[in-house]
This record gives C-alpha cells, sequence and structure tokens, in this order.
C-alpha cells in the first residue's frame, strides 16, 4: 500500500512524503501551492494530509492536485483547525488572533483560512468523493492545557462541533 503524507513535517506516517520544509532525507521539496506533486496520476492508495489545508491560499487546487495522484477507491483523508472550535474565539488563541508568527517556520507560513466541517465538505464533494466522513479531534499538541481538554471533553457531551479544534475529513475516489 501506497501513501503519500503531503507536508509531513516531522510524521512517519506513510510510505512517500513532501514537504515545503524537509527535515528529513527521504521527504522531498514540493511546494504544493506552485508545483504539481512528483508523482503520475493514481500512484497511491491513500494521501493524507496534517496541518497544511489551513496554510494554503488556494486548497482547492492542491486538493485538486492530491485527487489526482489517487487510485480509483483510493482514500484521501485531511486533517487541519476546526473553525467552530469554542479555544479559538477567545482572547488567549494566539495563532489565529496574533502571535502566530511565534509558531511558523518562515515568514510565508501562515494561516489563510479556518474551516467548519461543511466547507470541507463542500470542497470534497466538489471533487466527487464519496463515502465522506468527517470526525472531529481533541489533539494534545493543540490542547496543552488541561482545563482546555477538560472544557472540550464536557463541551463534546452536548455539541461536538464546538469541542474540538481539529476535524479529521476522509474521501473515496
Amino acid at each position: 500500500m501506497k501513501i503519500l503524507n503531503v507536508a509531513c513535517g516531522k510524521q512517519t506516517y506513510g510510505t512517500h512524503f513532501i514537504d515545503l520544509y524537509p527535515q528529513r532525507k527521504n521527504v522531498i521539496k514540493c511546494d504544493v501551492e506552485h508545483q504539481k506533486l512528483p508523482f503520475s496520476n493514481g500512484f497511491f492508495d491513500e494521501v493524507y494530509s496534517e496541518n497544511l489545508f489551513e496554510h494554503l491560499k488556494n486548497p482547492n487546487k492542491v486538493l485538486r492536485e492530491m485527487y489526482r495522484v489517487l487510485k480509483k477507491n483510493g482514500k484521501l483523508v485531511v486533517i487541519t483547525d476546526n473553525a467552530s472550535f469554542w479555544g479559538w474565539h477567545v482572547p488567549t488563541a494566539k495563532t489565529h488572533y496574533g502571535g502566530y508568527e511565534e509558531h511558523s517556520f518562515g515568514s510565508e507560513d501562515k494561516h489563510f483560512g479556518l474551516y467548519t466541517s461543511w466547507h470541507l465538505e463542500n470542497h470534497f464533494k466538489s471533487l466527487n468523493l464519496k463515502d465522506i466522513k468527517i470526525e472531529y479531534l481533541l489533539i494534545k499538541e493543540k490542547n496543552r492545557y488541561f482545563v482546555v481538554r477538560l472544557i472540550s471533553k464536557f463541551l463534546s457531551i452536548f455539541y461536538k462541533r464546538i469541542a474540538y479544534p481539529a476535524i479529521k475529513i476522509t474521501g473515496v475516489k
């Protein structure tokens, strides 16, 4: 099974890796906003991307390229920030209300958008993906503080959409 991890950072999930800022030898340098993915059509069983979507100026263009390298019946997986997360709407949310530059790799590494599950589903539907599934995730790196995790767990009992800072969307070609 061949799995492409797009904008992999230090992640080791996958069999093939690309990133704008390669941090290992086996990672291919690729600017997904301005270059085609360096693989042939229908090459991968799965294309996976985490923490990339919110940094894209033209996300649908990049999704179409991910779709291109995906085999028929292959799975596309995107994990991104959840615009509905309660924590992004408080003044201490530095990554979304100023202070993001403290966390970036370079001057071109910025947030350009936040997405709800509906936005992501619209993007996936525009590619004619099927079996689209949405999942809300509590990622510890995005919730370092115990009190934030506790509030999120409590909110998830009533309304998952605002409780978690990340969304995972999957679809099948």
